[in-house]
């Protein structure tokens, strides 16, 4: 079975325990994975449409897994019950829609050890609901594959209150990544800068709408410049 980089990055970052759910599990590669390493005992695989669990099912059964995971059908982390799982999973999907899951199963989520997020889309969405949301990040990590770049988080429940570095522009850039001097730091942010540059192309005309929105672009790559220059020279 061989895993994508993003996904490999899932199975290393998941810490040892007894049980673990994969929410959104598609093939069930990453519980199969932790599996075979030994670092889970057992993997409950959780997916709101039933071709993708079956799939799951049958990639178990072919990797002599299919004993040590369950299947089940249902939306977001209604198929779990409080104190089921030491951790969960959610990867690939967007960070919005992970904010959606998180927010709306707190009594589920709360007694977690650790959750680890892998938002294909909207990272800085989910990084702000976690700041905001009592949410101890523990760990951030970043991979590029291909022309992609994904983030990883690491999080628990805590009752401490998470104050972000104020220079950190829109929850952006994870504190965690800069501290590390995270070696595809400094192309990541080239990246975002590159993205906004194409969006502030695509703007036209003189109203005061346009204004605002060229301000808040230009602010944005002014700041993440300087968060490159400062953090990562």
């Amino acid at each position: 079975m061989d895993l994508s980089k993003r996904l490999q990055k899932v199975s290393e970052m998941v810490p040892m325990c007894h049980t673990v759910a994969d929410v959104g599990t598609d093939h069930g590669f990453a519980l199969i994975s932790l599996l075979k390493k030994g670092k889970i005992k057992k993997g409950i695989a959780s997916d709101n449409k039933a071709m993708p669990l079956e799939k799951a099912r049958r990639n178990a059964e072919e990797e002599g897994q299919s004993e040590f995971m369950s299947f089940r059908l249902g939306n977001g982390f209604e198929t779990l019950a409080p104190g089921e799982a030491n951790g969960a999973i959610l990867a690939g999907m967007g960070g919005i829609l992970m904010v959606e899951l998180l927010e709306s199963a707190r009594p589920v989520v709360d007694l977690f050890d650790f959750l680890l997020l892998q938002p294909a889309q909207n990272p800085e969405i989910l990084r702000r609901y976690l700041y905001q949301n009592n949410f101890e990040i523990m760990d951030e990590d970043l991979v590029q594959e291909e022309r992609r770049f994904y983030e990883y988080f690491l999080v628990r429940v805590s009752k401490k209150k998470m104050d972000p570095n104020p220079s950190i522009c829109d929850y952006s850039i994870g504190n965690i990544l800069l501290e590390k001097k995270h070696p595809l730091m400094k192309v990541y942010i080239e990246s975002k800068i590159q993205e906004l540059t194409v969006i502030s192309e695509k703007i036209h005309g003189t109203t005061e709408n346009a204004k605002i929105k060229m301000e808040r672009l230009n602010h944005k790559m002014t700041e993440l410049r300087r968060i490159r220059d400062e953090y990562l020279c």
